[in-house]
This record gives structure tokens, C-alpha cells and sequence, in this order.
């Protein structure tokens, strides 16, 4: 487990963003002990912060990043929904 300042530092993202995330349900920490209320994150939630930054790279916005990570959990297939998304903004 790492700490939220571990976390951070590897991903490269403010501690503030990581509590703001929780708050949207973006990406929440894998425990909080419940005596303090430090939080920790597991390593292979490594990945989905990656992936939540290389989407915000791509200024894809918070709401759309949740609705790829949201599909992801029902089966649906990434490359699908980025091409979906990309359509929707063309259209705008």
C-alpha cells in the first residue's frame, strides 16, 4: 500500500487532486484507516491514475474520463467509447 503522498508523487498529481477525485468518485483510495483518516492507495491503482492523466492530456474532461472508467467496469471496450466521445464533440 502507499500512502496519498506516494501515491502523488509517483503520479505526479497534488494530494488536493487526489481528495478531489475521491470526492467525484474519479479514483478512490483502496483504504482509509478509519482511527486517523489517512488514506492509501494499492499499487495496481497505479494504472488507472496513469490512464486518468494521459485522458486529461488529452483534454478529455473529468466527467468524460468517469464515463470511460464507469464503461470499463461494465465490459464495454475503451477504444469504443474514446471513438463515441471524439463523434459527440465533432458534433458540438
Amino acid at each position: 500500500m502507499l500512502t496519498i503522498g506516494e501515491f502523488s508523487n509517483i503520479c505526479r498529481v497534488s494530494t488536493k487532486t487526489l481528495r478531489y477525485y475521491a470526492e467525484i468518485g474519479l479514483i478512490l483510495p483502496d483504504e482509509i484507516n478509519p482511527e486517523n483518516g489517512y488514506r492509501y492507495y494499492s499499487i495496481d491503482q497505479l494504472e488507472k491514475m496513469l490512464l486518468i492523466n494521459r485522458l486529461k492530456a488529452y483534454s478529455f474532461s473529468l466527467e468524460e474520463i468517469k464515463s470511460i472508467l464507469d464503461s470499463e467496469k461494465k465490459g464495454w471496450k475503451r477504444c469504443f467509447l474514446l471513438h463515441s466521445i471524439k463523434r459527440k464533440r465533432r458534433l458540438r
